[in-house]
């Protein structure tokens, strides 16, 4: 009889594809067949948990069980190491401060709009969306009559309220300068919680960023920062986002994207569609 405290279940070659593509399916990350046995340990506490027999058995639970919903959502957190951490990537970060951000408030000041919304996608236990927030802070270009917001969205419930506390240890502050975790979080036993000034700014909301109607509400997003999950995404799966994410962004918006080389690299939308030329 299968035990839920045994984890030793066996995950076979057919069990490890049904499960794969299952995975790959739904949350766009992509296992490769040298990644059997990390599946494996991802997914076996699950099953124990479940009480469940083989990984078949929690194959059919995922597609047909009473609960396959929330198992779902359940599972999403077993398959990524959520790692991340304030001011990560700092040469898109300076780009966005110092590039990006004028430049949007110029172009918007034009049309007479004082709105500006980010976007942190994937955005785990929240450490990238108050990266964003503190910056637009600290650059003082969105005060007074200006509704500036930055969005952060995830799929794993358990990493969006850790975001919502706010409350971080000192993993989450490798990168952060000595001034800035000074000026923006209160120091309390074991950590450092976000202040309130910074946290009115930020949102969270749960959602795939493979679903095209996880976005809805967020079309026009002047910024979209989409870079600590696509690193597990097969190529076919990026292309998929990247148009998804193409139709929410506004018009000159940008995108920021994993850095694969040392730098910065962002992409923008044209601001307008190019005209055809006229008819002879």
């Amino acid at each position: 009889m299968f035990h839920p405290s045994d984890h030793d279940v066996p995950m076979s070659e057919e069990e490890f594809r049904l499960l794969r593509d299952l995975v790959h399916e739904q949350f766009g990350l992509f296992f490769d067949d040298t990644q059997r046995g990390s599946l494996r340990t991802r997914l076996a506490g699950r099953v124990a948990s479940l009480g469940l027999a083989s990984f078949e058995d929690y194959y059919h639970y995922l597609r047909f069980g009473p609960q396959h919903v929330e198992e779902r959502a359940r599972m999403a957190s077993h398959l990524t190491n959520n790692e991340t951490y304030f001011y990560r990537e700092s040469p898109q970060l300076q780009v966005f401060a110092e590039s990006v951000l004028p430049g949007l408030k110029d172009r918007k000041m034009a049309r007479g709009d004082r709105r500006i919304q980010v976007l942190s996608a994937g955005c785990s236990s929240g450490e990238e969306a108050y990266t964003l927030a503190m910056i637009l802070y600290d650059s003082g270009l969105f005060f007074w009559s200006w509704d500036a917001r930055v969005i952060g969205m995830d799929l794993d419930r358990n990493a969006l309220e850790k975001a919502e506390r706010g409350l971080y240890h000192p993993n989450s502050f490798r990168s952060i300068r000595p001034e800035i975790s000074d000026k923006h979080f209160v120091r309390e036993p074991g950590g450092a919680r976000v202040k309130d000034a910074i946290r009115r700014i930020v949102t969270f909301r749960q959602g795939n960023i493979v679903d095209p109607a996880s976005y809805d509400g967020l079309a026009g997003l002047d910024v979209v920062f989409c870079r600590n999950v696509l690193i597990y995404f097969s190529d076919a799966m990026i292309l998929k986002v990247m148009k998804i994410l193409h139709g929410v962004l506004a018009p000159g918006g940008y995108l920021f994207v994993p850095i694969r080389f040392q730098g910065a690299i962002g992409y923008q939308k044209p601001d307008a569609a190019p005209r055809r030329p006229a008819a002879p």
